[in-house]
């Protein structure tokens, strides 16, 4: 069962390192935070089953199997009262004022943690593997929204209460990047993709017109087919009975990805 906390003082005065979730968080990057107080934010803790605190406001979620499978043994703090042994200090939203004029109530991982390490009394806090534009990509569809805006603003509040923020980068990897998706590494000159609406049979730059692709069996039409004009280089089969011997309507194929 969860046991209700609170955080308050509980750091007061320390360096506090917060290991984000973002996609440059790595074991290396997490060892840089080594020597502070520090707090693995979800998915981050197999990268820092050291680190001082687990925060992951879910409790539906693999990142608490993952926080047992490494061992992790330090304070772990959820978002809701429920069965798992961990803290209950709330279900931390923050409001945050959207560029378009909107607000909302947001419920974030990053941001709990960065509003638990405050309270805790952290002079100085670090980010890591932070990136909010990689966040807002993944979500674009689902309406999450808002922790672009809501790490600016809570930045904003902490150091004008005198708390110094500080965010440092992976080498390899700056906020704002993603590591590619497999059709987006896919070179286009080399694959080209058939979109809808393109004609399909349309020879391609290089390619030999007419000349069948390797390995190709050109079968004879079946009985129901429409049969349309050969390619140069088919071997063409003797039309079935009842066939219809007209040139058949462009074909659309779907791309690869």
């Amino acid at each position: 069962m969860t046991t209700p906390w609170n955080p308050d003082g509980i750091w007061q005065g320390e360096t506090v390192a917060i290991l984000g979730a973002g996609p440059d968080m790595t074991a290396e990057l997490a060892a840089t935070a080594k020597g502070y107080k520090t707090i693995a934010v979800n998915r981050a803790v197999k990268f820092a089953p050291w680190a001082d605190m687990f925060v992951a406001l879910d409790p539906h979620h693999p990142f608490w199997e993952e926080r047992d499978n490494v061992g992790f043994k330090g304070i772990s703090v959820c978002g809701v009262e429920c069965d798992y042994d961990a803290m209950y200090a709330g279900m931390f939203y923050e409001r945050v004022n959207l560029a378009d004029g909107h607000t909302l109530e947001v419920r974030n991982n990053a941001l709990a943690a960065l509003r638990i390490a405050a309270r805790a009394g952290a002079s100085k806090i670090i980010l890591l593997g932070f990136d909010t534009a990689r966040y807002e990509w993944v979500h674009a569809e689902t309406g999450f929204r808002g922790l672009t805006e809501g790490l600016a603003q809570m930045i904003a509040e902490l150091t004008a209460a005198g708390i110094v923020i500080e965010q440092i980068d992976s080498p390899n990897q700056k906020p704002g990047t993603y590591a590619l998706r497999r059709g987006e590494q896919v070179d286009a000159a080399t694959f080209p993709i058939i979109k809808p609406g393109d004609t399909v049979g349309a020879p391609f730059a290089g390619d030999t017109v007419g000349a069948p692709f390797a390995g190709d069996t050109v079968a004879a039409p079946v009985a129901g087919d429409t049969v349309g004009a050969p390619v140069a280089g088919d071997t063409v089969g003797a039309p079935v009975a009842g066939d219809t011997a007209d040139a058949p309507a462009s074909e659309v194929k779907k791309g690869w990805f």
